[in-house]
């Protein structure tokens, strides 16, 4: 009763001895992998195992048949990765533990093996929408500012220069009090798709707060922070929203920062921020380079 509960259960068992080759696998085991039972008994467990632990499989489990004692892994719940029959990599939750039991004089080990795949493909998505603003798609503050010190951190490492452009949308109240927040919504959802547009796909792009976006440029010169900042502002500008009979004209403010030696994004954003003020002052729909220069408008 007890081997027909197993062979029918959910969960993989598998009993391996001490030379990592595999004793016993039920049902379960055979359908997370994608071989046949018959295919597994006898063969080396590592076969099922990402390459960077393959290789030290075996000596693994042959040093603790010998000496025993405490173990990093054995009698642990751990996650790992399988190698399905196919080559994709399946992630797994594995219990690993000594058997009181040996087979023709070699000590033996169990494990309980389940799939890990749709809680990892639920914890990624939580993620992903932890750090993205949910109206617009982008990063949001929590999403960008990771990757934006991975980026700087970078550049400094590595000598490369970046910019950084913090951008406002003008008169965005004026939108709101006389079309209304879904209209409001609307735009900055349009405006993302602009801007995002205007971009490589190695820049970032996010939501700094209500109608201000933040973009990180990557490896790219102070001259051409301005002229990129540029384009976005002509590509909005270029553009009115239409929603049904509904037509919002939108320009944007832009003030652009590039990376200084002793910078962090605190101290390039306070920059940015410092030339998007100019921008405004200077009478909106424009862009302020690093060195507090408006650039001509071309449209």
């Amino acid at each position: 009763m007890l081997r027909a509960m197993v062979d029918r259960s959910t969960v993989s068992f598998w009993v391996i001895d001490e030379n990592e080759r595999i004793r016993y696998v039920n049902r379960a085991g055979a359908e997370l992998t994608g071989y046949a039972v018959d295919e597994l008994l006898g063969a080396p467990f590592s076969m099922l195992m990402p390459t960077e632990l393959a290789g030290n499989h075996a000596r693994w489990v042959g040093t603790y048949a010998k000496r025993g004692g405490p173990s990093g892994i054995l009698g642990q719940v751990r996650e790992f990765q399988l190698r399905h029959r196919d080559g994709e990599l399946i992630d797994i939750e594995l219990k690993a533990f000594p058997l009181d039991a040996t087979e023709n004089g070699r000590k033996l080990f169990g494990g309980l093996i389940s799939d890990n795949r749709d809680r990892k493909a639920l914890e990624a998505k939580l993620r992903a929408r932890a750090a993205h603003d949910p109206l617009t798609g982008c990063l949001n503050r929590g999403g960008f500012f990771p990757l934006a010190r991975r980026a700087l951190a970078y550049a400094a490492t590595h000598d490369q220069p970046l910019g950084l452009l913090l951008m406002d949308v003008d008169h965005f109240k004026r939108v709101n009090d006389r079309h209304g927040h879904q209209v409001g919504d609307e735009v900055l959802k349009w405006l993302v798709e602009l801007i995002a547009g205007a971009l490589r796909d190695e820049d970032l792009l996010g939501r700094y707060g209500g109608e201000e976006f933040v973009v990180l440029l990557p490896d790219t010169e102070a001259v051409r922070v301005a002229e990129v900042a540029d384009r976005v502002r002509r590509a909005i500008a270029g553009h009115a929203l239409s929603i049904g009979r509904i037509e919002v004209p939108i320009t944007v403010s832009v003030g652009c920062a590039t990376l200084r030696p002793d910078d962090n994004i605190d101290t390039l954003l306070s920059r940015a921020d410092d030339k998007l003020y100019l921008a405004k002052k200077a009478g909106r729909n424009c862009v302020v380079d690093e060195r507090g220069t408006a650039v001509p408008r071309e449209a």
